[in-house]
């Protein structure tokens, strides 16, 4: 079965759950998600999804000026974005354990 595709389902919830964590970055974000063991997931996806998530009014974000090069862009969650990342947890827990009942041990 093919990661890329099953990450592709849940990548907005894996953002949300690190944005959830505190204020933070793009790069910051893919690193952190790098870091959990998602390293199939590119940088063009992470930021496609934050556009996404920002749209849907789940993220706010802000420039913030940086010493080692451009501004940075901050993204934090809004009230809307944080019970977003409740329900999908509480779908991705069913569906999780689900899955872990029908494939076995």
């Amino acid at each position: 079965m093919d990661q890329a595709q099953l990450l592709k389902g849940v990548l907005e919830l894996a953002v949300l759950a690190v944005i959830a964590q505190g204020e933070t970055y793009g790069y910051e974000i893919l690193s952190t998600l790098h870091a959990a063991g998602l390293d199939s997931v590119g940088d063009a996806s992470v930021y496609g999804t934050l556009r996404r998530l920002e749209q849907a009014g789940f993220l706010t974000s802000q420039l913030v000026p940086s010493d080692s090069g451009p501004a940075r862009k901050y993204y934090v969650l809004t009230p809307v974005g944080r019970e977003e990342l409740r329900v999908g947890t509480e779908a991705w827990t069913r569906i999780s354990d689900a899955a872990r009942r029908l494939v076995g041990p």
